[in-house]
């Protein structure tokens, strides 16, 4: 099926472009996510979405074209933190695993969901493999990792294939495209848990905050660390809490100025540090430890 009408809509520059409605929206990334569209259109329609961004009548019919191609997990009544970790670090240390193994010890259940593997930065995907955390290879091993009590890494791959194709042609064309905006949405459990949604681009924050409040979702929505759920070494950024029909709440930005004790950024130094700190051998950065604490506390678990 063509999808030609559609990107006569979203084709038309940064400042030409319409937005599709919801409906529009879900049946063009429903042909999309089924195969249905050749690669000169798929291609078109990734750079056009790159040129104009989403809108979130957009991104509510993308999603609602995704949900059937996900498989969603069953984690009974334990509250959940989902994490999404799609960029990994370049410039500092990978914290994503270590802010999981903290919200773990708070009482949490943490899903880390994202990618495996980047060219040119250290994924929370190869610190957990370096930890020897539990890694999903299948939905139908879920509840045995559970039990666990340790933070679990769900690849997007296991999660959805569909969707990990879309980012594939990342590989191809050079450039991110609507499907990464979308995997950092993903809530991959069937309970109400919270999820982190961080951005890095000021136009994200108002279009996520509506997009989180249509879908009536428990989010945190906050500015990343190179493109990570979590907090750098040195800033706390602003964290809202936004919920169903209640108002949002905000927790102020803090500042630091600890010792690093990361020393290395590569998977095995990170996972190393990450450990120890977890035993209590090394003291946890402040930021991070509030990090954890703010999030503990906002969830309702202190």
């Amino acid at each position: 099926m063509s999808i030609k009408s559609f990107l006569k809509v979203i084709g038309r520059g940064s400042k030409g472009a319409g937005d599709l409605d919801r409906n529009q929206a879900k049946e063009v990334f429903t042909q999309i996510l089924d195969g249905n569209v050749s690669d000169l259109e798929l291609g078109a329609f990734c750079i056009a979405m790159r040129i104009k961004g989403e809108s979130v009548s957009e991104l509510m019919g993308f999603m609602d074209a995704l949900q059937p191609h996900l498989n969603l997990l069953n984690l009974g009544t334990r509250p959940t933190i989902v994490l999404p970790s799609y960029n990994g670090a370049r410039k500092q240390a990978n914290l994503t695993p270590l802010l999981s193994g903290m919200l773990v010890s708070y009482g949490f259940t943490v899903l880390v969901q994202g990618v495996e593997k980047d060219q040119t930065r250290v994924t929370s995907h190869e610190i957990f493999k370096s930890l020897g955390w539990p890694i999903l290879k299948s939905k139908d091993e879920f509840g045995a990792l559970l039990a666990l009590n340790q933070p679990i890494f769900c690849p997007l791959n296991v999660i959805s294939p569909a969707l990990q194709k879309l980012l594939d042609i990342r590989e191809r064309i050079g450039l991110r495209n609507t499907g990464h905006v979308l995997a950092k949405l993903i809530n991959p459990t069937l309970q109400s848990s919270w999820q982190v949604s961080n951005y890095t681009h000021p136009e994200y924050p108002e279009k996520l905050r509506e997009f989180f409040q249509l879908r009536s979702a428990n989010a945190i929505l906050m500015r990343g660390s190179e493109g990570e759920p979590t907090a750098s070494l040195q800033r706390l950024p602003e964290m809202h809490f936004l919920l169903p029909n209640a108002n949002e709440m905000t927790t102020p930005e803090e500042r630091f100025e600890d010792l690093r004790p990361f020393l290395e950024i590569d998977a095995i130094s990170t996972a190393s540090v990450t450990e120890q700190i977890l035993s209590g051998q090394v003291k946890c950065p402040s930021s991070i430890l509030r990090q954890a604490i703010q999030i503990s506390t906002m969830a309702g678990l202190h």
